[in-house]
């Protein structure tokens, strides 16, 4: 066969909320729309490239349980595939799972009969399988490893916290490795899944990297990890990563190609896109980014010498955060004037508390005088410019006329 071209995206979370707010013309929340634009960009771009196939890497919805409304404006934006009758792929993320019973279908079930009855195709993974697609691509699905389904498929539900997820990363690779095996090995190889990975970069500020708005720190210390080094070792071409909003790769094969949307401030200096992906009938590898129509924001620090210059870009429909000078209760009038002025939003605000003064701590014996007691707080304590001994002597008058 020919090579192979798709597009990888994931963690859209097209019912975030986050820094938005009621659009009067049309009703919905303007953090929805921004999400629907980038997502709808995204498919049309697909569409134009004449991609083989389209994947999301999961985390579609912000929850398990997302609302008709959210419903309808995801399948719209992806409605482009289906009209173009381009596959659609998508993995069950953490959020899918959030308010649903393990028994029950998740959402991307009803995506699917959604997008079906407008004539696309749609492959779902809720479970480890390998999708082989009528182009002859195949993909190797890992959805979100929930460690308490895991652990109870594996009889292991009374392991440790540390053994529970050794367990549940090895049962991970265990799958990619049968996956692979059942693979046609002259066919393409994709690996797919909404996992997290070691050698995470999550807060190297000199390299521009942030782990971005998937800020449960519980979703990144308290779960399975898949080791890098064991997943090179798959015969994977490209692996699509979902889970981290933040842009990233490792080696020269796995990416996460981040939300495609700026969710809160954590996102904010990041490289919003989907990854174009092709594959050549030599096995060569080629990622473009297609950069998305991402809300842009805007961080103004009032203590920093240039805050002035920089609310000068501030444009309109920009989301802007200020971080206030130490003690000051609120953004000072005329930022927040030339912010509404130039037509953005002021969608953040960081205080600095002023630090808490040490109090002198007095010594005293069990049991004292209340004069003794005088004296030891007024020589520590007695306001500026007023004698200590003025302070214990009026005292000493009151208590003798006492």
């Amino acid at each position: 066969m020919t090579g192979i071209t798709f597009m990888h995206t994931g963690d859209e979370h097209i019912d975030s909320d986050a820094h938005g707010t009621l659009n009067p013309l049309t009703g919905r929340n303007t953090a929805w729309e921004s999400n629907y634009r980038v997502l709808r960009h995204l498919a049309e771009q697909a569409v134009e490239r004449g991609v083989d196939f389209f994947l999301s890497a999961g985390d579609n919805f912000k929850t398990g349980r997302p609302s008709q409304e959210a419903l309808l404006m995801f399948v719209e934006a992806l409605t482009p595939l289906a009209d173009a009758k381009i596959p659609v792929v998508l993995l069950d993320g953490n959020h899918h799972l959030t308010g649903v019973p393990a028994d029950h279908r998740t959402v991307i079930h009803v995506v699917a009969e959604m997008l079906r009855a407008k004539g696309g195709t749609v492959i779902i993974a809720s479970n480890p399988r390998l999708i082989r697609l009528d182009n002859g691509a195949q993909i190797a699905a890992l959805p979100w490893l929930s460690k308490n389904r895991v652990l109870n498929e594996l009889g292991a539900t009374t392991s440790s916290a540390a053994d529970g997820d050794r367990l549940v990363a090895e049962y991970g690779i265990r799958k990619l490795e049968e996956l692979a095996n059942e693979a046609d090995p002259g066919a393409p190889l994709i690996m797919a899944s909404h996992v997290t990975v070691d050698h995470l970069r999550i807060d190297a500020v000199t390299e521009g990297f942030r782990r971005g708005s998937e800020l449960d720190l519980a979703h990144l210390f308290s779960e399975p990890v898949l080791p890098v080094a064991e997943l090179e070792q798959l015969p994977f071409q490209y692996g699509a990563l979902g889970h981290i909003h933040t842009p990233q790769h490792f080696g020269d094969r796995y990416w996460y190609a981040g939300s495609p949307n700026r969710l809160t401030f954590t996102d904010m200096r990041d490289e919003k896109a989907g990854n174009l992906v092709t594959l050549s009938t030599a096995g060569d590898l080629l990622v473009e980014k297609v950069i998305t129509p991402a809300r842009r924001m805007v961080s103004i620090d009032l203590e920093d010498d240039g805050w002035e210059q920089v609310l000068d870009t501030v444009a309109e429909k920009d989301l802007v955060q200020v971080r206030l000078v130490t003690g000051a209760p609120e953004v000072p009038r005329e930022v927040r004037k030339a912010i509404a002025e130039a037509g953005a939003t002021l969608a953040d605000t960081k205080a600095r508390p002023k630090p808490r003064e040490e109090v002198k701590k007095v010594s005293l014996p069990d049991k004292v005088d209340p004069m003794t007691a005088l004296r030891r707080w007024a020589e520590l304590n007695a306001p500026e410019g007023v004698d200590p001994a003025t302070l214990i002597h009026a005292a000493e008058q009151l208590d003798a006329a006492a």
